[in-house]
């Protein structure tokens, strides 16, 4: 009979068949090591964990999964895993592992927004500016060299916007990985990763912030988000605050999500990553989204 276990790194809750019972491999959603416990008779799912004497014990290679038989097929040295589940099973696995893969999207480009402050005192600008105040490329653009892609960031005429004959040609054939969500095909030059900009948020009209401007905490300030208007990577289009009702999920388009499942992934200033279920409070949303509102929020509500 299938047991409930729940992952203690990424709190995943999967059913699992007492055949494998004291086994251990990897986590199917986060990939790091688990041991199943041993699911005595009357035993609890989640009790105290009891290995099976190491000769007995089986170490597999496989990710765990519910239920179902599981079957992996390794294709050639790139070593694509095929795993076949069934039922909401299989699409709770496939919602973790696309939300995972997009928080840690989200980490690794707040990590170089935080480079960049850390070299300016702020934060890079919406858009690169032409000298009359046009906006020309996006801020992905600005925060190449703190990705890694500083021989892509030289080929953009800087000077020139981003639907230049030149500039729409490198946005093309030079997405970074890290800009593309793990729902989206390997072709594409959408991103869904957006700033929000406007009065009473890091981006305002008069200015980008900086950290060391976050009055309501570090851990409590939205720094990017994941919103469902996509655009060119290299378009400075991002999530305006005055259109967006703080809702998670709505059909408007302006508000965040729309992309992942259930909620929306966000990174804070801190550089920690977190998903914001749809059933989040606007009030709260926008509470997280001022970064000097001042706006009472409990210290677990991002938990």
């Amino acid at each position: 009979m299938p047991y409930l276990f729940t992952c203690p790194h990424c709190d995943t809750r999967t059913e699992v068949d007492d055949a494998f019972s004291g086994q251990s491999g990897e986590c199917v959603v986060c990939g790091h090591e688990i041991t199943l416990p041993n699911f005595a008779p009357g035993a609890r799912a989640n009790g105290p964990h009891v290995q099976r004497p190491a000769r007995t014990r089986r170490k597999r290679s496989v990710a765990w999964v519910a239920v179902a038989v599981v079957m992996l097929l390794i294709v050639g040295a790139a070593g694509i895993a095929i795993v076949r589940v069934g039922g909401t099973t299989a699409a709770k696995l496939r919602t973790g592992r696309t939300r995972m893969g997009s928080m840690k999207n989200l980490e690794k480009i707040a990590q170089a927004l935080n480079a960049y402050a850390a070299d300016h005192g702020i934060y890079p600008a919406p858009a690169i500016l032409d000298h009359a105040g046009n906006p020309l490329l996006s801020w992905r653009v600005a925060i190449l060299p703190y990705l890694g892609e500083e021989e892509l960031y030289d080929q953009f005429d800087l000077g020139a916007s981003w639907d230049s004959a030149q500039n729409q040609q490198i946005s093309y054939r030079g997405m970074p990985t890290i800009y593309r969500h793990p729902d989206t095909n390997s072709w594409a030059t959408e991103t869904v990763y957006h700033l929000v900009t406007g009065a009473g948020t890091l981006f305002p009209s008069s200015g980008p912030l900086g950290p060391k401007q976050v009055i309501d905490g570090a851990t409590q300030t939205i720094l990017l988000v994941e919103s469902s208007a996509p655009s060119i990577w290299t378009e400075p289009a991002d999530l305006d605050f005055a259109r967006s009702a703080g809702a998670i999920n709505s059909s408007s388009g302006t508000d965040l999500g729309g992309v992942t499942d259930g909620g929306a992934c966000v990174v804070t200033v801190d550089g920690r990553s977190h998903f914001l279920p749809e059933t989040t409070a606007p009030m709260t949303v926008n509470a997280l989204i001022t970064p000097q509102g001042g706006e009472p929020l409990p210290d677990d509500v991002l938990d």
